[in-house]
């Protein structure tokens, strides 16, 4: 008997170990702390319930930030993975769930949003190639039981439903977010024709923790240890509050709306590489604002960060000759003669993705070009023992 009882606490423990181990890549935010606003009658800024406020005619819901990968396999055994994010948007812009899909043997990483209908119990997305596909939808996806032990996407991809579930060996993210917002009365220079009646001041900053699930991603977690690597934006994160006041405008600049906005979250994992997606938009005033998409590649192994330099021989003159003639093929003649090569890039295993800033290559409705490079036109170029080994 006594042997017996001796099995069965054995087995519970195993047991209680394994689901131990399938929760801990789901990380589940902290509720949001109550903003305490003081309101008067001429306050534009006040709390409505614990996770809302009002500013000036907007109502701007407070959310948990979060950051999860998941990941499974398709048809034919191809794999897929999935990292989805809630954070601000631009133009002061509420809460947006979106993410970055990507499916073997493809060329690019898929973008897409994430929406909820009232009567449902689940987000829905739709992803879709890039314009040079003439937009083809590549799969649609419902994400199902957000903040839960539970939570799986669904799928559906050539016609099949696959679930997807938050990844066990990927990384996992304990995140933070600053939101510093600013109205100023301007009223007495919108008397005079010189400003708005109240002009918004916004910044914001998401910030991910990089928490490791596997032995082989220790080293992310503890050299690079965040996903952004701007140690001013991230100071005392463990302290960030989200402030909202009102002021009366005493300076001219205190008439112009202005926004800085500053995100970033993990796009690709596989066990070489890392890339991390960053994305800072600013506004000062006119028509639009500027932004900027960078990306870090980080060595999984190590935690190193990549650089250009330590993949291809980029001084090599034919090399600049070929990059320089394939970015004109496809952006046409209207170039300047010497076409500098991007400054960011990220790594796929199909091959390196090289991204443009706005006006850097062509002009603002250009947006950022993105130009692809397989392996095999790169070949002549790759220099000898570099993580591209284990892709060609």
């Amino acid at each position: 008997m006594k042997k017996y009882l001796f099995v069965l606490l054995i087995l519970l423990f195993i047991s209680c170990q394994s689901k131990n181990e399938e929760k801990k890549s789901v990380v589940l935010p902290k509720p949001v702390s109550e903003i305490k606003i003081e309101k008067d009658n001429d306050s534009l800024i006040y709390k409505i319930d614990e996770n809302t406020v009002v500013i000036g005619g907007d109502t701007l819901k407070i959310e948990a930030p979060f950051i999860y990968s998941f990941d499974g396999t398709l048809d034919d055994n191809k794999k897929i993975q999935i990292h989805i994010s809630n954070a601000l948007t631009e133009e002061y812009g509420g809460y947006w769930k979106s993410g970055r899909l990507y499916i073997d043997g493809e060329d690019q990483i898929f973008g897409f949003g994430l929406v909820k209908k009232e009567k449902e119990n689940f987000y829905t997305g739709e992803v879709s190639s890039d314009e040079n596909d003439n937009g083809k939808t590549t799969c649609k996806l419902k994400l199902y039981n957000l903040f839960t032990d539970e939570m799986f996407i669904e799928c559906i991809y050539n016609k099949k439903a696959y679930k997807i579930y938050p990844s066990k060996k990927f990384p996992s993210y304990k995140c933070f977010d600053k939101i510093d917002y600013t109205l100023f009365d301007t009223r007495e220079a919108y008397k005079k024709g010189q400003g708005r009646d109240y002009t918004p001041s916004r910044d914001y900053t998401l910030l991910g923790e990089i928490l490791s699930n596997d032995k082989n991603f220790e080293a992310l977690s503890s050299n690079v240890k965040y996903l952004s690597s701007d140690s001013l934006s991230i100071k005392n994160h463990d302290k960030w509050k989200h402030n909202f006041d009102s002021k009366n405008a005493v300076k001219d600049e205190d008439n112009y709306a202005s926004e800085s906005l500053f995100v970033s979250w993990p796009i690709f994992i596989d066990s070489n590489i890392y890339v991390v997606y960053h994305y800072w938009y600013n506004y000062m005033g006119g028509a639009h604002g500027l932004y900027r998409t960078s990306y870090d590649n980080y060595e999984v192994s190590t935690g190193r960060k990549i650089e250009i330099e330590h993949l291809l021989n980029t001084k090599n003159q034919n090399f600049i000759d070929f990059y320089e003639n394939r970015i004109k093929s496809e952006y046409g003649d209207g170039l300047s003669d010497k076409i500098e090569m991007a400054n960011t890039f990220y790594i796929l295993p199909t091959g390196i993705t090289f991204s443009y800033a706005p006006y850097e290559l062509v002009g603002f409705a250009g947006g950022e070009p993105e130009i692809f490079f397989s392996y095999e036109e790169l070949k002549p170029y790759i220099l000898k023992n570099t993580i591209l080994d284990n892709y060609n």
